[in-house]
């Protein structure tokens, strides 16, 4: 069992990597590989931090919430947890970055203004300052999730009981759905969108491949307008 759930663990792992990569070849420009490859273990360190908090999360609110309502059930916290992670959670985690570039740009802070941009001697130091800082973004939004799960625990937990319920008769089952495959079905989604924000926007050269949308890009392109200017005829002046 234990071997089938790391099976599932690293196909779940490579279809959120080969969603990130379907996404990669349909960029116009698109990024260079070490680039994506940067921006694709920047979020690959967030998801298992927000794993982690998640997991922190779940305990604390099986022990400590508001409502007649009970639900010990950690697996389930853990469900809803991930549920609203990717929905408010993902709303607000974009807005930070909003307004973390606006107030990068706004002050000069030259490791973040430009996500995503890991180009030069000092690329690395851009790179480990752009995914503090999305630790941070991620710590903010845990602890507004956590206060908004507080409040409306009860309503939730009615929802969990609802939602969980059928699967708590078989707890490795119960497992497998909660912590792996829903997560890991909801990742491909939440990447997919995060990775919209985080990479580099297409006029950051540095950070992308040639590109190939202009026809005098394409050295076949050029070779053939360089032929047509050369055999083209001088126009005769009309006297």
């Amino acid at each position: 069992d234990d071997f089938f759930t790391v099976l599932v663990q690293i196909f779940l792992a490579f279809l959120a990597l080969g969603s990130l990569w379907i996404k990669r070849l349909q960029e116009v420009p698109r990024r260079l590989f070490w680039t994506w490859f940067m921006d694709v273990f920047k979020q690959g360190l967030g998801a298992c931090y927000a794993h982690v908090l998640n997991m922190v999360i779940a305990a604390v609110l099986a022990v400590n919430m508001r409502g007649d309502v009970e639900l010990k059930d950690q697996c389930a916290w853990y469900g809803i947890s991930y549920l609203i992670d990717t929905t408010l959670g993902l709303f607000l985690a974009i807005v930070c970055l909003r307004i973390l570039d606006y107030w990068a740009k706004e002050w000069d802070w030259a490791h973040l203004k430009h996500s995503g941009v890991y180009v030069g001697p000092d690329g690395w130091k851009h790179w480990i300052s752009q995914l503090f800082a999305w630790m941070g973004i991620l710590t903010f939004v845990k602890l507004i999730m956590y206060l908004f799960m507080w409040v409306f625990s009860n309503g939730l937990a009615i929802m969990g009981q609802i939602l969980f319920e059928p699967l708590q008769g078989n707890i490795r089952v119960e497992l497998l759905f909660v912590m792996i495959l829903f997560p890991g079905l909801m990742n491909v989604i939440y990447f997919w969108i995060a990775d919209s924000y985080l990479q580099a926007q297409g006029e950051h050269a540095g950070a992308h491949e040639p590109s190939t949308t202009d026809p005098t890009a394409d050295p076949k392109s050029s070779s053939l307008l360089n032929q047509n200017n050369h055999f083209q005829r001088p126009m005769t002046p009309i006297v």
